[in-house]
């Protein structure tokens, strides 16, 4: 690893211990507030709140009669508090950080114009291990702190102190607190929900960046070796055990995601050839589930051309619960159809 990238992997480890204390300070009235941060927090929002104050003080006790004067917003202390875990002033906080590392690798001329110092493949870790694994570090910070806002938001303030807590368990050696290294532990919904969004991001791998090309008319155990091959990395990195073609005691499952015994995920994966592409989702998946005592499953078609019958009846059978309101996100459809290129298109 070259002097640049060693610099990058650090400014990116430097940025999450900083946003750990951003987030720290700003949950802290609801965990210690009779703390050093919160009173800190308290003179902040007093300092934002107190000209609007002021205004609406003067507003409502104007004596000369019909004068008509608005009244300023003035944001709740809750309000507050989500706006500093969202927010740097009215940009994204994620990606307000990502600009914040960005801008230590960029290289002004004298009129102001810029070039990166590190290629866009290498600065976003494709070709870098150890990049790799910070920036992953990185967005998972943010998604639990996606769900600190939400519990806020909810007024569930029970389990705020649980995910400072795993905050602290997954990079507190980023700040030689501890020697554990980024493994995160899930219960089964959470599992599930980062299951599918890496499931997500192998989708749009197929259909967006050309992946497709690998599995076009390519047989269903050629499907599972590059999903199990793109998946594989990434779940070592979160910890979590990936066991291809599983005995359930009912039949052996494509694949079970796990991490210890309380959570656990079937996937089955099908080719939209395949005649027996409904019957997997009804039959096979839902024994496989109850085979691993789970009530967790995804269901993954490819669709490299030429389906069967069975699969535009698997499609009808999405619209409808759709349309009945029910959830079908654990049924994700893959477009492996071969793609015109930019140039052909018009």
């Amino acid at each position: 690893m070259n002097d640049e990238m060693k610099a990058l992997v650090k400014c990116i480890k430097d940025s999450i211990v900083s946003e750990r204390n951003h987030i720290a300070k700003y949950i802290s009235p609801f965990i210690a507030p009779n703390s050093s941060d919160a009173a800190t927090v308290y003179r902040e929002y007093d300092r934002a709140t107190s000209n609007a104050r002021y205004h609406n003080h003067n507003v409502r006790n104007i004596p000369y009669g019909n004068i008509h004067v608005k009244e300023m917003n003035v944001p709740t202390f809750h309000a507050f508090l989500l706006n500093k875990l969202r927010c740097h002033v009215n940009q994204n906080r994620k990606d307000y950080i990502s600009s914040r590392i960005e801008d230590n690798f960029k290289n002004y001329d004298e009129d102001g114009d810029w070039e990166f110092l590190i290629a866009d493949f290498e600065f976003n870790g494709e070709t870098d291990h150890d990049v790799f694994k910070a920036w992953l570090m990185f967005d998972h910070l943010f998604d639990i702190s996606d769900q600190i806002v939400k519990m806020i938001e909810s007024n569930n303030l029970i389990s705020i102190q649980k995910h400072l807590e795993l905050i602290d368990k997954n990079f507190g050696f980023l700040k030689g607190e501890t020697k554990l290294f980024f493994q995160l532990k899930m219960d089964e919904n959470e599992l599930y929900s980062w299951l599918l969004t890496q499931i997500d991001s192998f989708k749009h791998q197929v259909e967006e960046r050309d992946l497709w090309r690998s599995l076009k008319d390519e047989p269903e155990k050629h499907f599972q070796r590059v999903f199990e091959s793109y998946l594989r990395l990434t779940c070592e990195l979160y910890d979590v055990d990936i066991s291809p073609e599983t005995s359930t005691g009912g039949g052996i499952v494509d694949f079970k995601f796990s991490q210890g015994n309380g959570s656990k995920i079937c996937v089955e994966l099908k080719l939209s050839q395949n005649q027996k592409v409904l019957s997997g989702l009804m039959h096979q998946l839902t024994q496989y589930k109850c085979g691993e005592k789970t009530d967790k499953g995804i269901y993954v078609v490819l669709d490299s051309g030429n389906p069967s019958g069975a699969f535009y009846k698997l499609v009808q059978y999405i619209q409808e619960e759709k349309r009945s309101g029910k959830n079908t996100d654990h049924i994700v459809l893959v477009d492996a159809t071969e793609k015109l290129s930019a140039s052909n298109k018009k």
